[in-house]
Formats: structure tokens, sequence, C-alpha cells
């Protein structure tokens, strides 16, 4: 690696580490990429080089965090392996429930900042949604399999299952009808999840 590149990775991983201790000392909106460029002494033109503007920056945050979110995932699975499918769904799905909350104000300058297209599939095709529509798709075929589930199809239910925690969804369950975030899993576990699944 040349030290040019070295370089170069060595500052977007400044300023990814001083964007993430800015945001989470002062929240999201009110951190100007200025600062962000001021906070480790670089200049502007530095950072919009490789953001061109929060929303990419945000989107680059998430991608680290979501890494970290696949990983505990499996840590989480890994000794539940011998447990029914709906038990490893749940935990991923409340998991997944409170980790959305936790990035609520980056997912939403990540939205408000895109601009929207007709037929935007930007975020359906990104490596992220990708990764856990492959682990509810997995999970839900293994319950078809071990016929633990009723009649359906995995692609749509598993789709379904990730599109109904958008953020803006969360936003309306705590905002307007006050819910915490313990409530809304327990609310969506048992009418979007539970339904699933056969009694034993």
């Amino acid at each position: 690696m040349t030290d040019k590149k070295k370089d170069s990775q060595e500052v977007s991983k400044m300023i990814l580490q001083a964007a993430r201790s800015l945001f989470a000392e002062h929240g999201v909106e009110a951190v100007s990429m200025h600062q962000i460029a001021k906070s480790i002494q670089i200049g502007q033109g530095t950072l919009y080089r490789r953001y061109a503007n929060k929303s990419d920056l945000c989107m680059d945050l998430m991608n680290d965090t979501f890494e970290d979110l696949m990983e505990e995932f499996r840590l989480l699975l890994e000794p539940l392996a011998d447990k029914p499918v709906l038990d490893r769904l749940t935990v991923v799905l409340r998991r997944l429930i409170v980790f959305s909350n936790d990035q609520l104000e980056w997912l939403n300058v990540i939205k408000v900042s895109k601009t929207c297209k007709p037929d935007d599939l930007d975020f359906y095709e990104s490596p992220n949604y990708r990764k856990l529509n492959n682990l509810f798709l997995s999970l839900l075929q293994e319950a078809q399999r071990k016929d633990e589930i009723i009649a359906l199809v995995p692609e749509f239910t598993a789709h379904m299952l990730i599109s109904a925690m958008a953020p803006e969804s969360l936003i309306y369950y705590s905002k307007v009808l006050g819910y915490s975030i313990e409530q809304i899993a327990d609310n969506f576990c048992m009418t979007m999840l539970n339904p699933l699944f056969k009694t034993m």
C-alpha cells in the first residue's frame, strides 16, 4: 500500500471518528460539515472530496455500524441454533427494532438528504438490506422446511417484516402513539410475527 493511499485511508478514518463523536455529543442535525473538518484540522475541500454531504457521511457511518449489528446477530443466534425458528426470529426482530430506534437520527438525515426518484430502489439494492433480507429469508425457509410456519412466501414475508420497521413507522409508534421501544417490539412480534407460526 502506498503512503499516499495509507494517508487517505487515515484521513477517512479520522473523519468518521470525528463525525461519530460530534454526532453523539451534539446530535446529527446540529453538527455541520465545517465543524467536522475543523475538529480534525483538515480543509473543507478534503472533507467534501470524500463526502459530498452529511447524508453520504451518515451512510458510511451506518455501514460500519451495520457490520457490527450483523456480527451481533451471529453471536446471538449461535447458542440458539437448536431453538425453534420463532424464538430466533424474535431475538433478531427485537434487536433490530432497538438498533433502528437508536439510529433514527442518522436514518432521517440519510433519507431527507436523498433526492427521491420514481422507482428508487437504492435501499433495497444496498449490501446492508441484502444481508438483512438473507438472514430473515434463511430463518423463514428453515421454519418452512420444519413445518413450523403457516403457508406463506418467504421472500415476500422477509421483505414485509423489514419494511414494517421503516424509520417513519418507528417515529409514528413512539412520537404519535407514545409507545416505548419495548412496547413497539412486543406489539410488532404479537401482530406481525407470532401469527405466522403454527401453535405447537
